[in-house]
């Protein structure tokens, strides 16, 4: 037993967590997208992300895959992101913009009457390049490894019409170790 507190008082300690490198980590999340009375129900998916990171920076990138998708197109986008970032002790804040691009932004048409492979010639109005910000405010570091819970990503499409394609992404749970 007091193995185990002296570790969870050493992970605490501000002096125990990790600065700066280099960092993999893979996590779940919910992404949905809504604009042109278009909606998408929300859809789990799965994300593998690179980052360095300074004392208050972190520049990275990655790919999400959902794991429903309608259309034929892949369910993948893939992104790059800097984050400014708070060191407090174990709580590592990060907020910032993102940029990617999306194939998830298929919608098959609902209760129209149409059959699921119609298309839907709204969707072509919509590019799959995208800006967001991404905010993950309960991001911890202890020691060598990262730990962030209820991220959130707000953002639009990149189109003809910037604004008129809404998407919003929660990260549920995000691990990583710095190398």
């Amino acid at each position: 037993m007091r193995h185990w507190m002296m570790m969870l008082a050493t992970a605490l300690l501000p002096g125990m967590a990790s600065a700066a490198g280099h960092e993999l980590s893979l996590g779940g999340n919910l992404f949905s997208s809504s604009g042109m009375s278009l909606a998408l129900p929300y859809r789990p998916g799965l994300e593998a992300a690179y980052a360095y990171e300074t004392d208050n920076w972190r520049l990275g990138g990655g790919v999400r895959w959902s794991f429903s998708a309608n259309g034929s197109n892949p369910p993948l986008e893939v992104y790059a992101r800097a984050q400014f970032t708070a060191n407090m002790g174990v709580w590592r804040p990060a907020v910032g913009p993102e940029l990617g691009l999306s194939w998830m932004r298929v919608v098959a048409p609902a209760n129209t009457g149409f059959p699921p492979d119609y298309p839907d010639t709204r969707t072509g109005l919509f590019g799959p390049a995208y800006a967001a910000i991404h905010a993950a405010p309960l991001r911890f570091a202890f020691g060598r490894f990262t730990a962030s819970a209820l991220e959130l990503q707000w953002g639009t499409l990149l189109s003809r019409q910037p604004g008129s394609m809404l998407r919003l992404q929660l990260g549920l749970l995000q691990v990583g170790v710095m190398l």
